[in-house]
């Protein structure tokens, strides 16, 4: 099944619009994964995302969003227009399942949006009927990620190692969904 990749809002919670990237958001993005603080969890080995390698993300996500109905989304803040960060899902090849992800900019911490995302997200991939399950993982020493994921309900599974680094692991499905 193809999806049409929207030119608006996907989506949006109480505070934020979710869309599909575009390719003049690179900059943008790269600035966001480009703080060494920001990208201490995310598996890059310190690598900090040019304005190119951003491109090609972007380019992945809206192939991923017109194959499968998802993608990470671009949020924005609703009472002012400000790009905070990324949130959505990806597909993890190796495990066969959608896979929860989010990066908000630090000077955004702290403010309840992961939390905010995160359980709006979960909420549109059930009501879209778009799987019967997702995952998502953070390294150990991710606390507040951890703790997101927790939040919004979802139940920790055994263990996944990613890129050689043994992460916490959590699903959430859409039976689980359907008793909150």
């Amino acid at each position: 099944m193809a999806f049409p990749i929207p030119e608006t809002v996907v989506t949006e919670s109480a505070r934020l619009s979710f869309s599909v990237f575009k390719p003049e958001d690179a900059v943008a993005l790269s600035i966001l994964h480009s703080d060494p603080e920001g990208e201490r969890y995310l598996f890059r080995d310190g690598m900090l995302w040019s304005p190119d390698y951003a491109a090609g993300e972007i380019t992945k996500w809206r192939k991923t969003f017109a194959e499968r109905g998802y993608s990470k989304f671009k949020l924005i803040r609703k009472s002012d227009g400000a790009f905070i960060g990324r949130a959505g899902f990806g597909f993890d090849e190796t495990h066969d399942v959608a896979e929860l992800g989010y990066s908000i900019a630090r000077a955004e911490w702290g403010k309840g949006y992961a939390t905010e995302a995160a359980a709006h997200l979960a909420r549109w991939f059930f009501e879209t009927e778009l799987a019967s399950r997702f995952i998502a993982f953070a390294v150990p020493e991710n606390q507040a990620s951890v703790a997101v994921l927790r939040k919004i309900g979802m139940r920790e599974i055994a263990p996944l190692s990613v890129k050689g680094i043994v992460c916490t692991a959590f699903e959430l499905t859409n039976a689980v969904q359907r008793l909150k």
